[in-house]
């Protein structure tokens, strides 16, 4: 009765050292290598798509993105799509930010009365567009008044020269304009463009936050 238990326990001890001996010669599988990217706009709330995928509103933060490059596309409605290869190092993280360019608005042109109007067969074109900006070190503004600077750019595409030319920068706060600015542009000859700069003081609503206020170009005024 002895001998099978011996031959029961060598058995065993062979079995254990083989085991040990492929454990040793059987490499462990690689962890993959990722990293992270994180997404910021101006303006923020803009969509983050990595690789085509969907991934959240900016701003963001992208984890165990594998390690690599990868194709970063940055989308709000009124800008321009925002892209750019992106460089993923394993266990590091990548900053990123997205300076969204407002879409060219075509404003409809009105005309300021003239004593003679004269009858002609083109007219100008005129696509304004621009932004606003509130100097980020101010922070949140807790005191009225609020100056804001706009910026306000103006293309003319049509055949015909325009005189006079003014637009309204109306700011509006949760659907409700709160404020205005009357932008002067000047004489806009045809295939020409032109920018101005200028500061508005607004009374808003506060306490006051960046992306609480929109801007529009509105109310064009053109003489021919």
């Amino acid at each position: 009765m002895p001998r099978p238990t011996f031959v029961f326990s060598a058995l065993a001890a062979i079995l254990l050292v083989t085991g040990i001996f492929l454990a040793g010669c059987t490499d462990p599988l690689p962890a993959q290598e990722t990293g992270s990217i994180l997404v910021s706009s101006i303006p923020p709330g803009a969509g983050v798509y990595l690789n085509s995928e969907y991934r959240g509103t900016t701003p963001v933060t992208l984890s165990a993105v594998p390690a690599g490059t990868h194709t970063l596309e940055v989308r709000l409605e009124g800008y321009e799509r925002w892209s750019a290869p992106v460089t993923v190092k394993s266990g590091g993280s990548t900053p990123v930010i997205a300076d969204l360019v407002n879409l060219p608005t075509t404003l409809p042109v009105t005309f300021a009365p003239t004593t003679s109007p004269t009858v002609r067969p083109d007219i100008p074109q005129i696509h304004v567009d621009g932004y606003w900006t509130y100097p980020p070190e101010r922070g949140t503004a807790t005191a009225n008044p609020v100056l804001l600077a706009v910026h306000t750019e103006a293309f003319n595409v049509g055949y015909a020269d325009a005189r006079e030319v003014t637009v309204s920068a109306n700011f509006y706060h949760e659907g409700r304009m709160v404020c205005w600015n009357t932008v002067y542009l000047g004489t806009l000859k045809a295939g020409s463009h032109i920018s101005r700069d200028s500061m508005v003081s607004c009374t808003l609503p506060l306490p006051f936050n960046s992306p609480d206020l929109t801007i529009r170009f509105e109310n064009l005024v053109v003489n021919p």
